[in-house]
């Protein structure tokens, strides 16, 4: 949405015109209630046409060809671009990226920078091609990642200054001021779609690992473990010290549950036990009637 909003300022300075949006279709939601993209939602409140193909092939190509395009612009599609419609805009492409490429090209960039352990990330934007995020970089900007910062908040984060960098170097682009630089293929590392399957934690690992992992889970698709067989979503943790013991204690320190990790130890900080409200972990602590030395998952 930052990128459509950096659009709509350039247009406003006369930069640029814009033809239409082309967004994912809408999806049923909770309830059975449709749910419209968001950038549907921001696109006709602007007063812009819309489109929502499921894939960009057939009528859906054909459908945004109609709108006579003469530069692609865009950021988190989700779908891949077909040379057709590339070559419809002689290659004149400017694609914003949530990642310092060539590291992390693929479907969730921000969520592997902190699997990683990566200290700092950033946005880039680069010249669109028929090969996925694998096109000249044309600019990019840097920023630390919070050692506490979930996905959805770095996310955020990245949103806006990738609005920021569009509408500061697209101008400069179109003027044929700005240096395409080629990727290095050494340096390109991927970044696939998020296992749910994946998001059982497994307190065997380092207790870092794991707390890296709630972060790149939250807020979806979700980091859990179980306890007593039920689901128990891990929403925030902290890592803390303590003594020895088996991988997957559990204890209450201070009012607030904590975990025996593989190489230290894990406060659940913030939790969401199956068909409840999340909560803080003390809360959840204080329902908990504890039986001797229990574990998780259990």
């Amino acid at each position: 949405m930052p990128a459509l909003e950096a659009l709509h300022r350039l247009r406003e300075d006369g930069v640029v015109t814009i033809a239409g949006v082309v967004t994912q279709p809408d999806r049923p939601g909770s309830r059975g209630v449709t749910s419209e993209p968001a950038v549907k939602r921001a696109a006709r409140a602007l007063g812009l046409a819309v489109v929502q193909p499921e894939r960009l092939a057939g009528p859906g190509l054909a459908a945004v060809l109609a709108m006579r395009p003469e530069l692609l612009v865009w950021a988190a599609y989700g779908n891949k671009i077909p040379k057709a419609l590339l070559d419809a805009v002689s290659g004149r492409t400017a694609n914003v990226h949530a990642s310092l490429l060539p590291r992390w090209r693929g479907a969730a960039p921000i969520a592997h920078a902190i699997l990683a352990g990566d200290d700092e990330t950033g946005v880039t934007l680069m010249e669109g091609t028929l090969e996925l995020d694998a096109g000249p970089i044309l600019a990019q900007a840097k920023t630390k990642i919070d050692a506490r910062e979930t996905r959805g908040e770095l996310e955020e984060r990245l949103a806006t200054m990738g609005g920021e960098l569009l509408e500061r170097e697209l101008p400069r682009h179109l003027r044929g001021q700005l240096v395409r630089r080629p990727q290095d293929p050494k340096r390109v590392t991927l970044a696939p779609k998020l296992d749910p399957a994946r998001g059982a934690l497994d307190f065997a690992r380092p207790a870092e690992e794991v707390a890296r992992l709630v972060r790149a889970y939250t807020p979806d698709p979700g980091a859990f473990t179980t306890y007593r067989g039920q689901r128990i979503g891990v929403l925030r943790t902290t890592v803390t010290g303590g003594r020895g013991v088996d991988h997957g204690t559990l204890e209450i320190r201070a009012d607030a549950p904590h975990v025996a990790a593989g190489a230290g130890w894990l406060r659940l900080d913030e939790v969401k036990p199956a068909g409840k409200r999340a909560m803080s972990g003390a809360d959840w602590a204080r329902g908990l009637r504890l039986g001797g030395s229990e574990r998780l998952p259990s």
